[in-house]
């Protein structure tokens, strides 16, 4: 295996391309240390509460001010619709983001399938 390493990344006509800086797919029914499904940057969960998460990166962004987006879904018995969204309940930082589960009437639920990805420059 080959490793390349480069400071920036340009398309053909001379736009940087931004890549994701973290990622996670993790379970919010599991305990916090057995949440975490797959990653990358990221070193843990922490369960704030019920549909209340935050995401820990292994290597900080270069600020506090990137782009998160979250993902929710439900497992086959589930009913009704989650949804994921960033949570304000804890300081987005350079070192980690969080996430919110709810249900369409609003109310935060732990959520079997979540997802994060953070994109910085």
């Amino acid at each position: 295996m080959s490793t390349i390493k480069v400071d920036t990344i340009k398309n053909t006509s001379n736009v940087e391309v931004f890549t994701c800086k973290a990622w996670v797919n993790f379970d919010g029914t599991q305990a916090a240390a057995s949440m975490i499904r797959a990653s990358g940057n990221v070193s843990s969960i922490t369960d704030n509460g019920i549909g209340d998460y935050t995401v820990n990166f292994t290597t900080a962004l270069t600020d506090a001010n990137y782009s998160t987006t979250a993902s929710a879904g439900r497992n086959a018995t589930g009913t009704g619709g989650y949804l994921a969204a960033i949570s304000d309940q804890v300081a987005q930082t350079a070192s980690a983001t969080a996430c919110a589960t709810f249900n369409l009437a609003g109310t935060n639920l732990d959520a079997v399938f979540i997802s994060c990805t953070s994109f910085s420059n």
